[in-house]
């Protein structure tokens, strides 16, 4: 049986650090979908009236309750905000494991930039057009990148060098990934198709045909059981269909038809598969029973646009701006949500350890300690 879950949420003036440290009031609401919307406002001092209590834990947390329905959230304000790629948007973001270097698409061309500070370190040129995603390698010496071009380039991130250009897709490259160290990369595409690569020979082995459509986002896992050595891929697609291949042997071991396009998808934890719809669901799976979802998050209407697991919580930003964490199998509201940008959609979200990343449409990478 599925859990639906429509709690209450709670927004707050993306700036209300600011607002606070310098004694002004700031704006907080209410939401629940189909419900009407509670404003007021908080005080440095205190609530302006009975709807919301605060409690300021830090000059960068701040914890809200809205008393009717029970709801507390803790509200982190970013660490570090960068405006690293200034012309362009930053719609494809990721880290090297230590969060020491970050690296962000900026039209056809790749950033690395240190992560605390946002400087850039190198410019990686070679793309003819625009760079879709970037993933690090786990040795952080080395990017994956992929782009409307067709092409996946490897780079290397202490010179700037690209060795390996592997191309057969017949479209843009939209996601990437990899198995193990990294000897083999998988990469999802416009074109329907998932494809597996040898780096060392540039030798594509495997072609997965979805038949549905767009390859919107993928992640290769271990299989859950522990006496499996198999290495799953996930992807889900722009018609609604998320599939799950044992990469072994090729074959289809599990697929789900949503009622709207699934945008991106994590492994979250044990048997649980996530993934997030166009229309704002975050949907649950067992990887045991494909049949119905086990539990769907909805707080919205705007596009689920990124997952990142850290932990048993999951970060899912959306087109709206908002970036949130809940637990997925469970009815448990939002327990944090990052501040700091004002509406304009969340393109990545990176969560590593007690640090989490965001790159928005407002041409900002923010950093979170959580």
């Amino acid at each position: 049986m599925t859990s639906t879950v429509n709690n209450w949420w709670l927004s707050l003036q993306h700036d209300w650090y600011d607002g606070f440290a310098n004694e002004e009031k700031v704006w907080v609401s209410a939401h629940r979908l189909n419900s009407a919307t509670h404003h007021s406002y908080l005080n440095p001092t205190g609530p302006t009236d009975d709807l919301f209590t605060s409690n300021l834990i830090s000059k960068r947390e701040l914890e809200v309750l809205h008393k009717d329905s029970g709801t507390t959230t803790r509200f982190t304000a970013p660490v570090h905000s960068h405006s690293v790629t200034p012309n362009n948007n930053p719609v494809s973001l990721d880290l090297t494991s230590s969060n020491a270097l970050g690296a962000v698409s900026d039209g056809k061309d790749v950033l690395v930039f240190e992560a605390q500070t946002g400087t850039v370190r190198r410019t990686l040129s070679g793309h003819v057009a625009g760079v879709e995603t970037v993933k690090f390698f786990p040795s952080d010496k080395v990017l994956l990148t992929g782009g409307e071009d067709m092409q996946i380039r490897i780079w290397s991130v202490e010179d700037g060098s690209c060795p390996v250009t592997l191309t057969g897709h017949k479209r843009s490259v939209t996601c990437l990934d990899m198995i193990d160290r990294g000897k083999e990369v998988v990469s999802g595409s416009r074109d329907g198709t998932i494809k597996v690569w040898i780096c060392g020979t540039q030798e594509c082995i495997t072609t997965l045909s979805l038949h549905g459509g767009t390859v919107n986002n993928i992640q290769v896992f271990n299989h859950p059981e522990s006496n499996s050595t198999d290495r799953l891929v996930m992807s889900v697609t722009e018609t609604g269909l998320l599939s799950l291949h044992n990469l072994q042997d090729t074959k289809l071991v599990s697929q789900y038809q949503h009622s709207s396009e699934l945008t991106t998808c994590t492994a979250y934890s044990g048997n649980l598969l996530v993934a997030g719809s166009s229309t704002g669901e975050i949907i649950t799976l067992d990887i045991r029973n494909f049949s119905k979802p086990t539990s769907i998050h909805k707080r919205s209407n705007y596009a689920i646009t990124s997952l990142s697991c850290n932990g048993n919580r999951l970060w899912c930003g959306q087109k709206d701006g908002e970036c949130y964490s809940i637990v997925p199998d469970t009815t448990l509201n939002c327990d944090t949500t990052l501040s700091g940008g004002e509406c304009e959609a969340i393109y990545c979200v990176v969560a590593n350890g007690d640090v989490v990343t965001t790159a928005a449409k407002d041409r900002k990478v923010r950093r979170y300690e959580v």
